[in-house]
């Protein structure tokens, strides 16, 4: 089985709060990329993100490190798509300001009989627009850790 394959048949995404015309247009703008990153539409998703993004990711694993522009980017999610046999980000909410925008999810991941069951906070800054720089935050680093931890 794939790994689009298995994002498909795996797992039942909880409830998330709708957004409406009261939240920010920059919760609906990262709303937009991620619904692109689940669909696997690249195009779709780095539309949304300055063409000189960068992406952090904390921790002692082999997805940590800082990533700078798109082909950076693509090779970390080349790097967690290695790492897993699946992976779900179910989005639960979206927050948003004209300078931040922070999404929460439930992250669940599967490789063999081991699994990822946690929640995550993505903290973006906008600029001009666009998704400037993300922080990945695991709100249970050691369990990420020890999930992607290289063997």
């Amino acid at each position: 089985m794939s790994y689009a394959e298995a994002l498909a048949k795996e797992g039942d995404a909880p409830p998330m709060r709708p957004l409406t015309d009261h939240d920010h247009p920059n919760a609906h703008m990262l709303y937009k990329a991620h619904k692109a990153f689940q669909a696997g539409d690249i195009e779709a998703l780095f539309a949304e993100m300055a063409d000189d993004v960068v992406w952090h990711l904390p921790g002692d694993n082999v997805l940590a490190g800082s990533y700078h522009g798109r082909d950076e980017i693509l090779r970390n999610f080349g790097m967690l798509q290695a790492a897993v046999d699946a992976y779900w980000a179910h989005p639960l909410d979206y927050f948003g300001s004209n300078n931040h925008v922070v999404l929460i999810a439930l992250v669940r991941a599967r490789k063999g009989d081991r699994t990822l069951d946690t929640k995550e906070a993505m903290t973006w800054r906008v600029e001009n627009g666009k998704l400037k720089e993300c922080w990945h935050m695991c709100l249970e680093p050691e369990k990420w850790d020890d999930f992607f931890r290289a063997n």
